[in-house]
């Protein structure tokens, strides 16, 4: 595809995808770059890419059936689109395997995911290991059109996320994403195949996306073991605190079934195998969270494109706790403490926000006390530092994002958005309790002595009891 023949290509794929017959077609063979590059069949794709619309009209069908086979309905509906997603992305990782390679090799961008917002495509590539300032600056075109994309953000060096925007003359209900192109100054032209990415899109809004969300969490972990048992009871205290659904990435093997079945977490298999590759010009990326950024990107998008409020970025050892008098759960209003306190930023002053930036106070045992280390809950290691919280360091901090006006994101910084003033949060006001390696003490980030510790019980006092029953290990009248 060149800018020679992209309206006409443009027109006949429009064309093409008013055709039902069009989505069951083989995909073709795709040059990803240059000559060297592996030329990858695409015939076994099992699963057709579904028109937006079409699906949209089969969800909202009326029937005559009573509520009871309406609701087992929903429910093979629910499953099967659970089935599809997870399929999707396991198919996306084996995809993915030999492009990275080639990609790497060739130093240029990543292509990740695509997410779509009020119609739009969005191709979110990673730069991590490559110089970002040389693709931030290059040349997109989506389906060949003569119109570029627009270049929307990248993320600080070294968390290399960009996100391109498609023209709006190529609108997901109306137009398939064939391919995104990318010409560098003084270099060559990069294709990249995006149908697959699409079709996973499709399946996400389906089953990733459900309706109501005003507060969600995203985080990715990786490993086997208790790692998904820890992640559940991350989930299951912040769902206490206020947490409405979280979305977490799985960077290993997918081991289906090693998670527990919520409806407010959705496990994504996430597992591109950043080991295998050899990231020679910039040996300082950190290999863990090389694809932990865009993932998170990822999540952004997704909660833009749902209307999501606020999306919380921490880790699995890291949990909120909400002090002060606004966020009390001792009064009678029923609303959980982290909702009334975002409730103070809501309207005018949230629109004016990108992010809340909230500090880690680290926690563990007191090993010159405590005989028996091992507890029940992480909530239950309350030891930490006796200074005041708002005196700590800033130097581990996470952020509660405003996904609308932010589209990207790296651990701990904003990285592009229409408005990107971050408001640091007093630590006594809210803070963030990181249970780092919670058995070797206290301050793994902070050298502490054990004198100068101190007991703060304040998270298990409160919410002990009702996560041992959320997690299933006490009932409630116990």
């Amino acid at each position: 595809i060149d800018s020679s023949t992209s309206t006409s290509t443009s027109k006949e794929q429009k064309k093409l995808s008013s055709n039902p017959n069009y989505y069951q077609q083989e995909e073709d063979h795709v040059n990803m770059a240059h000559a060297s590059m592996v030329t990858v069949d695409d015939d076994d794709s099992e699963t057709a890419i579904q028109v937006p619309v079409k699906s949209k009209t089969i969800r909202n069908k009326k029937t005559s059936s009573s509520s009871t086979k309406n609701k087992q309905q929903r429910e093979i509906v629910n499953e099967n689109s659970s089935r599809n997603a997870m399929d999707c992305q396991l198919k996306m990782e084996e995809y993915l395997y030999p492009r990275i390679y080639q990609w790497v090799m060739q130093k240029v961008p990543i292509a990740v995911n695509v997410k779509v917002i009020k119609n739009q495509y969005h191709v979110i590539f990673n730069t991590g290991y490559i110089d970002p300032d040389i693709w931030y600056n290059a040349k997109y075109r989506c389906n060949g059109s003569n119109e570029t994309a627009t270049v929307m953000s990248a993320t600080k060096p070294g968390r290399g996320n960009l996100v391109i925007q498609c023209p709006e003359s190529i609108q997901f209900n109306e137009t398939i994403l064939e391919t995104v192109s990318v010409v560098p100054e003084g270099g060559n032209k990069t294709f990249y195949e995006m149908k697959r990415f699409v079709e996973c899109e499709t399946h996400d809004m389906k089953y990733y996306s459900p309706p109501n969300i005003s507060i969600g969490m995203c985080t990715s972990i990786a490993g086997k073991g208790r790692i998904r048992e820890i992640a559940h009871e991350w989930v299951e205290f912040h769902r206490l605190i206020g947490v409405d659904h979280a979305w977490i990435y799985i960077n290993s093997e997918w081991d289906e079934g090693k998670q527990p079945d919520k409806p407010y977490i959705s496990w994504i298999p996430y597992n591109l195998n950043i080991k295998a590759y050899n990231f020679t010009d910039r040996p300082w990326t950190q290999r863990s969270e090389f694809f932990r950024v865009t993932s998170q990107v990822e999540c952004v998008l997704r909660a833009r494109r749902m209307g999501v409020d606020w999306v919380i970025f921490t880790d699995i050892d890291e949990y909120l706790q909400i002090n002060g008098n606004e966020t009390s759960i001792d009064d009678d209003s029923g609303v959980p403490p982290l909702k009334k306190l975002l409730q103070t930023y809501y309207k005018e002053e949230k629109d004016a926000i990108g992010g809340l930036v909230v500090n880690s106070i680290p926690f563990g045992n007191n090993l010159s006390e405590e005989k028996t280390p091992e507890k029940e809950l992480f909530i239950d290691h309350v030891y930490r530092n006796k200074i005041n919280p708002t005196n700590v360091k800033w130097s581990r901090w996470k952020q509660i994002v405003n996904p609308q006006n932010v589209h990207n994101y790296a651990i701990h910084w904003l990285g592009g958005g229409d408005v990107l003033k971050e408001i640091r949060l007093d630590a006594n006001r809210v803070r963030i309790n990181h249970y780092k390696e919670v058995n070797k003490g206290v301050g793994v980030f902070q050298t502490d002595k054990a004198s100068d510790l101190v007991k703060d019980a304040t998270l298990t006092e409160m919410y002990h009891d009702q996560l041992m029953v959320a997690l299933g290990k006490a009932s409630k009248t116990s």
